[in-house]
C-alpha cells in the first residue's frame, strides 16, 4: 500500500553539476610487505586531485577489494566531501572491470582514470581541459608527455597530419628534468637527445603531444561505450589497459593527445621527501569555470591495415631522426 506521491515526482529534473570526473582504483588488501606505505601514497593522490580540481569537477574513488582499515578511511574522506563518490568492491574486480563499471556511470563529459600512485600539480585540469577544447577529434588528452608514446596507438592523429586537420613538427622540450623525473619513476634510461624532442600538433593555435600512455588521462565520456563490452577477468595488467582502453580510443578514430608540459607526479609505492615538497607547493584551486560543452565526437573506426598504412606514411614523411636509442628498463629491488 502507498500513500502520498513521492516528493521527487513533483520536481524530477536533475541539474548538471559537473563536466569533469576523476576516478582513482584504490587496492590494498593489507598493510605490510609492498602495501606497507601505500596508504600515505594514495592519501597525496587523492588529496592533491581534491587541492587541484576546480568546481566543475568531482572524484570517484573505487575500493577494489581493500583491508577494513584502508575501508574506514575511504569512507571517512567521503564524510569529509573529499571524494564525492566512493564505490565499495568487498573482493578484487580486477583493475580495468572496476574502472570501467564506474566511468560506463558517469554523466559528465570527460573522464580522467588515474593511478593511485599519482601527484598532481596545480593546473593540470584546465590544461587537458583546453586541449580538448581546441581539438575537435581529441579521444584522450594525458597530462604529461612522452616522446616514445608518438606511435603507441595513435595513427588516427597520424592519420590528422597527412591529410592537413593537424599541423606537426618535433620541438624540445623546456622541461628536460621533469620528463627524465617521469623516465626514472618508471626505471626508463632517458636521452635527452632523443626523449626531449616532443612530436607536437597544433590546432587553433594550441598545442599538444601526439600519444599518450595510460597511467593517467582524460577520456570522452562517449568512448567508453564503444570500448570492449565484456568483462577483463584480469586482476592487472596482461594486455587489459591496451586492449580495453588504448586500442580502442585508436580504432574509433580519435586523438590520443598529451600536454607539453608535466603537469603531475609518478610516486610509485614508496613516499619520498621530494612528493612531500611537490605537494606542499599546492594550493586550493578556487576556479568554478562554466559547465564545458563539447561538439558531438563522430566516432568511425579504420581498419587495422589502414591503422598500419598511415602509420607507416607518417613516418615515412614527417619522422627523419635517427634510429630510436634503446629504452632500457632498470629494475629496482625494494
Amino acid at each position: 500500500m502507498r500513500t502520498g506521491i513521492n516528493p521527487a515526482k513533483l520536481d524530477s529534473k536533475i541539474a548538471q553539476k559537473y563536466h569533469h570526473r576523476i576516478i582513482i582504483p584504490v587496492f590494498i588488501p593489507e598493510i605490510s610487505g609492498y602495501f606497507q606505505d601505500l596508504m600515505d601514497v594514495y592519501r597525496l593522490c587523492i588529496e592533491s586531485v581534491h587541492l587541484t580540481q576546480h568546481g566543475r569537477s568531482a572524484i570517484t574513488v573505487v575500493d577494489n577489494g581493500s583491508c577494513d582499515q584502508v575501508k574506514r578511511w575511504l569512507r571517512d574522506l567521503q564524510d569529509q566531501r573529499i571524494i564525492e563518490t566512493l564505490i565499495t568492491h568487498q573482493e578484487n574486480v580486477g583493475k580495468i572491470d572496476a574502472i570501467m563499471g564506474a566511468a560506463r556511470g558517469c554523466r559528465e563529459e570527460l573522464i580522467t582514470l588515474s593511478d593511485s600512485d599519482i601527484l598532481f600539480r596545480n593546473g593540470w585540469q584546465e590544461e587537458v581541459e583546453k586541449v580538448f577544447k581546441a581539438f575537435p577529434k581529441a579521444g584522450s588528452v594525458a597530462p604529461f608527455p612522452i616522446a616514445r608514446h608518438m606511435y603507441y596507438h595513435s595513427s588516427s592523429t597520424q592519420k590528422a597530419v597527412i591529410k592537413g586537420e593537424l599541423g606537426f613538427q618535433f620541438k624540445e622540450t623546456a622541461e628536460h628534468e621533469m620528463i627524465k623525473e617521469v623516465y626514472d619513476s618508471y626505471g626508463w634510461n632517458y636521452d635527452s637527445d632523443y626523449d626531449g624532442l616532443l612530436p607536437v600538433v597544433d590546432c587553433e593555435g594550441v598545442e599538444a603531444v601526439m600519444g599518450s600512455g595510460h597511467q593517467v588521462f582524460t577520456i570522452r565520456r562517449e568512448l567508453f561505450f564503444g570500448m570492449p563490452k565484456e568483462p577483463s577477468f584480469i586482476k592487472i595488467g596482461s594486455g587489459s589497459e591496451l586492449n580495453w582502453i588504448d586500442k580502442p580510443i585508436n580504432e574509433l578514430g580519435t586523438w590520443r593527445l598529451s600536454t607539453l608540459k608535466t603537469w603531475v607526479h609518478h610516486m610509485g609505492n614508496q613516499l619520498t621527501d621530494e612528493n612531500n615538497l611537490e605537494f606542499d607547493k599546492i594550493v586550493k584551486n578556487g576556479h568554478k569555470p562554466e559547465l564545458l560543452e563539447l561538439p558531438l565526437l563522430k566516432l568511425k573506426s579504420i581498419h587495422s591495415f589502414q591503422h598500419r598504412a598511415y602509420s607507416k606514411l607518417f613516418k615515412m614523411k614527417y619522422d627523419k631522426r635517427p634510429p630510436a636509442p634503446e629504452l632500457t628498463v632498470q629494475f629496482k629491488s625494494l
